[in-house]
């Protein structure tokens, strides 16, 4: 198959990129119309931390599926607005153990119910049964990979 052929239809990273895209830019404009100044990015990196508190920073990125330099970045971001906390590990001081504030974990109670309408949203006009389809062949590529029981805590 050439290029020209290629229909975005068919293509499941192309759609799932652009899934993501919709529900991202989305949840932005429902934070900044509630005059929440946090990037969606940022955003998600609180939920593992809200879940997971002292998880290691490389723990993080393997999670977010994320490089070092980016998480460093919004971490430090976060850190400079109280919402995470950086802490050296006992047994090497290189490892940085990561903890959400009280003002983070604030935030995320603020939110999450936000974020919640702005995925239901997304899918009004998708039937229940359909969802539930997508939802389950989606979890079905991404569970071999994910290896976070801490995040699923709570969830069963």
């Amino acid at each position: 198959m050439t290029i020209d052929r290629l229909n975005p239809k068919d293509s499941l990273g192309f759609l799932t990129w652009k899934v993501s895209r919709l529900l991202t830019n989305s949840l932005a404009a429902r934070f900044a119309a509630e005059g929440i100044r946090i990037t969606v990015e940022q955003w998600r990196a609180l939920l593992p931390l809200y879940k997971c508190d002292g998880m290691s920073q490389g723990r993080l990125c393997e999670v977010l599926s994320q490089e070092k330099t980016g998480v460093s970045r919004l971490l430090a971001a976060l850190e400079r607005r109280g919402l995470v906390r950086r802490e050296s590990g006992d047994g090497d001081r290189r490892v940085k153990h990561l903890f959400i504030t009280d003002q983070g974990r604030g935030l995320v109670d603020a939110t999450i119910q936000m974020a919640l309408e702005n995925s239901r949203g997304c899918c009004a006009d998708i039937s229940p049964e359909d969802l539930e389809v997508c939802m389950r062949v989606l979890w079905k590529i991404v569970e071999p990979s994910f290896d976070h029981a801490c995040l699923l805590r709570g969830t069963e």
